[in-house]
């Protein structure tokens, strides 16, 4: 329980971090963004340290494993890479990013976390990841309600625009075809 709340303040750093952001104070941000970023890794390296709770069989846990893994360089595709490094330089003037997974949703990371810790979980047979799992999610989802009314709608005027056209954090099924790049999907 303690390294899932470690977790949660990983996720105040975050938002101590977009408001520092938006004042452009360099050097608390950078210490909120290290903080939050070392919190959820101390507290992840732990989770996955607890003895195991339940069993699953071998091949369930390897490509439990493969997803794990390839979820967290979606995560870490979409935050640092798509967002653009730009966004963590000093003097960084941020673009709003619409395409790639910002396409598919407004807050992709969301979605790549939870499946990250969940495949985790069962690779790692914990209850306590999937439990954190679930958690870190419902707190993450609080901070992005949080992030895009107290920073986004002030740091980017069309971001109206873009709510109005991207779901939040569930796709829907023009997302995804805007996503993989069919425009005028028809059956025939």
């Amino acid at each position: 329980m303690l390294y899932t709340m470690l977790g949660v303040f990983g996720f105040v750093c975050f938002l101590l971090f977009d408001l520092l952001s938006l004042r452009q104070h360099v050097l608390g941000k950078y210490v909120f963004l290290l903080l939050g970023i070392g919190l959820i890794g101390y507290a992840s390296f732990h989770l996955i340290a607890f003895e195991t709770s339940f069993v699953i069989p071998y091949p369930i846990r390897m490509v439990s494993l493969i997803l794990a893994v390839m979820f967290t360089l979606l995560l870490v595709f979409s935050v640092f890479i798509e967002v653009g490094l730009n966004t963590y330089e000093p003097q960084a003037k941020p673009h709003l990013v619409t395409s790639g997974t910002y396409g598919l949703v407004r807050h992709p990371g969301v979605i790549w976390l939870f499946l990250a810790y969940g495949f985790a979980a069962l690779f790692f047979s914990s209850w306590w990841l999937l439990i954190t799992a679930v958690v870190w999610t419902f707190v993450n989802t609080l901070y992005i309600v949080l992030q895009e009314r107290l920073v986004l709608q002030k740091l980017f005027l069309e971001y109206d625009k873009y709510v109005s056209s991207t779901p939040m954090v569930i796709p829907t099924i023009a997302s995804v075809r805007r996503f993989i790049g069919i425009q005028n999907w028809r059956r025939e």
